[in-house]
């Protein structure tokens, strides 16, 4: 199964958006939800069960919901206080535009200015997961190789068989990239075990 990111998201009742990111364990790699912003709603996004998805092309994917369910799913972001990240005494003003690293990776926090005490913006996922976005960098051992473009998944367990890198200035083809050639998992880029000229010499989508 292909999940493509960046794409319409089709509800049984029409678009109900498009996908953002996909929410995965970096350790298992095993993906469990996709991130889904909501057409006309906040930008934050839902988090989409992978068992919704019944189908997907190169440009959409289709889910098994509508789209006033897709709305009620839980919600990708949310806001807390910051005492309760192991934040507290930092005021939102210092806050602001800071990176909070947590687990294997991190997250960006947003504030709401002037509240007292400090609230911030966070992913509502596992502290282990990661939410990988479309258009991040893969890395290759010698250099920025492409951009993450879709992932492919064994449907019966969730688990990442491929990533497929987006065409870049050194690749002249979308490229299929075997999970066990990634060395790890970022929310800003991909690392692989490659080198680029080994990344060019990969079978082409």
């Amino acid at each position: 199964m292909n999940i493509p990111l960046d794409v319409e998201v089709h509800c049984t009742d029409g678009t109900g958006g498009h996908s953002l990111a996909l929410v995965l364990n970096p350790v298992t790699q095993v993906a469990t939800h996709l991130v889904v912003k909501n057409k006309g709603h906040d930008h934050a996004g839902h988090l989409l069960p992978l068992q919704l998805i019944t189908g997907a092309t190169a440009k959409s994917i289709a889910v098994s919901c509508t789209r006033d369910e897709l709305g009620r799913l839980d919600p990708f972001k949310k806001m807390v206080r910051s005492e309760e990240t192991g934040l507290g005494g930092v005021s939102a003003q210092a806050l602001a535009g800071a990176e909070f690293h947590s687990g294997l990776g991190f997250q960006d926090f947003g504030t709401i200015e002037g509240s007292e005490p400090a609230y911030i913006e966070v992913e509502a996922i596992p502290e282990a997961d990661l939410a990988v976005r479309h258009g991040i960098p893969v890395e290759a051992t010698d250099g920025t190789v492409g951009k993450v473009d879709e992932f492919a998944l064994n449907p019966q367990t969730g688990k990442i068989t491929f990533l497929v890198l987006k065409e870049g200035h050194l690749l002249k083809h979308d490229v299929p990239v075997p999970v066990d050639q990634i060395d790890r998992f970022g929310e800003e880029a991909v690392f692989l075990k490659l080198s680029r000229q080994a990344v060019e010499q990969l079978p082409h989508a």
